[in-house]
């Protein structure tokens, strides 16, 4: 069985007629600081995994590449025998 509950009125946004309290940027230099900070959190590749993230982008740009000529040609095969046909 499922619990309902009902929406809490103190918490902003809960109801329709209550909309969430929007967060308005009073100080930039605080802002700023706080962007750096958040900079810093950031979990950044190593040298190596970003060569080996590229080579597979590569690699597979290449294998499509290949699917989409070998594609193309089986395509224009069939209709170059369609348009040969002569009723």
């Amino acid at each position: 069985m499922v619990e309902r509950r009902s929406p809490k009125p103190e918490v902003g946004g809960s109801i329709p007629s209550a909309p969430a309290k929007q967060n308005i940027m009073k100080n930039p230099l605080k802002f700023i600081q706080d962007v750096k900070q958040e900079a810093f959190k950031v979990t950044w590749p190593t040298g190596k995994e970003v060569v080996q993230g590229s080579l597979m982008v590569v690699a597979m740009a290449i294998v499509a590449a290949l699917f989409f000529l070998l594609l193309d040609q089986v395509l224009q095969f069939f209709l170059e025998l369609v348009l040969k046909v002569n009723l």
